[in-house]
């Protein structure tokens, strides 16, 4: 089976984007998006990044916005894990000079920050697969009529 991913890396770093499903007990399976923050050194751990379809248009959106306007933009998830609340970042930008930009996605947990620098094409390469992603896990797991009571 194949499956839609893209990844990308930059020097020591690289994001994978790809399809998710979240299982909750009780409810059936929906379609996510992962993006998944890694280290290209040993031993550390990467930083998953689940996004509802929504989000995934959302960040879609986000990156055109920064591609042509500059800045940045975040999108914040909060849930309570074992050790309290965990908050994490995923926040798109252009940085540099306004003839030769730079373009980064980067993901903070805590003190765990990984910055992903990407060339222009890229950026925007990986908010068009986003948003095709968006479209494609835009599902519910159909539960069957004998099942619902």
């Amino acid at each position: 089976m194949k499956v839609p991913q893209a990844t990308f890396y930059a020097k020591g770093t690289g994001v994978e984007i790809g399809p998710a499903e979240r299982h909750a007990e009780g409810r059936p399976a929906e379609g996510r998006i992962l993006l998944r923050f890694f280290r290209l050194e040993g031993g550390t751990a990467a930083i998953r990044f689940i996004a509802e379809p929504a989000e995934g248009f959302e960040l879609f959106l986000k990156i055109g916005r920064v591609f042509r306007e500059g800045g940045r933009e975040t999108l914040i998830h909060r849930f309570e894990g074992s050790d309290g609340e965990v908050v994490t970042r995923l926040t798109v930008e252009r940085y540099g000079e306004a003839e030769r930009p730079g373009y980064a996605l980067t993901v903070q947990r805590g003190e765990e920050k990984i910055n992903v620098p990407l060339s222009g094409e890229r950026f925007l390469f990986a908010a068009d697969f986003l948003r095709h992603l968006a479209l494609e896990q835009s599902w519910t797991e159909a539960v069957p009529p004998a099942a619902k009571g």
